[in-house]
């Protein structure tokens, strides 16, 4: 099984920097020859991105990202191989996008209210998922900070001056949603939950298909190992992505800085066919 798989990729369909096509472009050069497209809680990219694959020789798994909360950490989950045209899925994502809008309304404010008369593109409704990223964009654009992630250590970040909360579905109404859509439930990057026991617990009660073991924040190898023999243990499929947004200052900035063989997460693309 030759070449780089990347699971884990976002398009400007949410609050990645390029379209499908050009995403489908970077990888090929890359070496990627298995994608998936996780767009947060849209599937508007999924049809150019299967074509755009396609016509580059790269095999295609149809994704999502969901934004969860649970005991007040923050739980992405992803899915893998969803039914892009199931009603209760679209019904239940547009929901979450207006709660998207509606924060990123509270946020702005905000920061004019801190004298950061920042001036943020929201795209209408129906064009793309919004999220901070884009607030963070146009905070380094307009040169209040340096970097995205800077906007979010002062600002926008849980915490900072600027955050608003954000009602979010819980982790268990997320793998029902995405099951009852016909994917695999994946537990993205577990170490980002910040608390390794909640994360345990939820992957010892919830019906879990997969476990991300490969992504940047698990990059030190002895976290890696860690998730790697908890997905082992309790015969989780194996998943792994850069989670690439392509944002400068936010690792990675490129595609070949952070590559998974295909091998090491053979058993999920076989699901697949491939």
């Amino acid at each position: 099984m030759r070449g780089f798989a990347d699971l884990h990729i976002h398009s400007s369909n949410s609050d990645g920097v390029y379209p499908p096509r050009e995403l489908a472009a970077m990888a090929k050069a890359s070496g990627i020859t298995v994608l998936a497209l996780t767009d947060h809680d849209t599937l508007k990219g999924l049809p150019e991105m299967k074509e755009a694959a396609a016509s580059a020789g790269i095999d295609f798994i149809p994704g999502v990202e969901f934004s969860a909360r649970w005991e007040n950490r923050q739980v992405h989950i992803l899915g893998y191989g969803i039914d892009e045209h199931n009603a209760l899925l679209l019904e239940r994502l547009a929901d979450v996008r207006d709660a998207r809008r509606s924060r990123l309304e509270k946020i702005i404010k905000r920061l004019h209210e801190m004298g950061m008369d920042v001036d943020v593109p929201v795209p209408e409704e129906g064009q793309r998922a919004v999220g901070r990223p884009h607030i963070a964009r146009a905070l380094v654009a307009q040169r209040y900070v340096r970097t995205v992630q800077e906007a979010f250590d002062l600002y926008i970040g849980e915490g900072r001056p600027a955050y608003q909360p954000q009602t979010k579905m819980t982790p268990p109404e997320a793998v029902e949603l995405i099951h009852q859509a016909g994917g695999l439930a994946v537990q993205a990057h577990p170490e980002e939950i910040g608390d390794r026991e909640m994360a345990l617990r939820l992957l010892e009660e919830l019906p879990y298909d997969g476990l991300e073991v490969y992504h940047p924040s698990a990059k030190e190898k002895d976290i890696e190992a860690f998730w790697l023999q908890i997905a082992q243990e309790r015969g989780l499929l194996i998943a792994g992505g850069s989670d690439y947004h392509g944002n400068a200052g936010r690792f990675p900035e490129k595609l070949t800085e952070w590559r998974i063989p295909r091998e090491k997460v053979r058993d999920l693309i076989n699901r697949f066919g491939f």
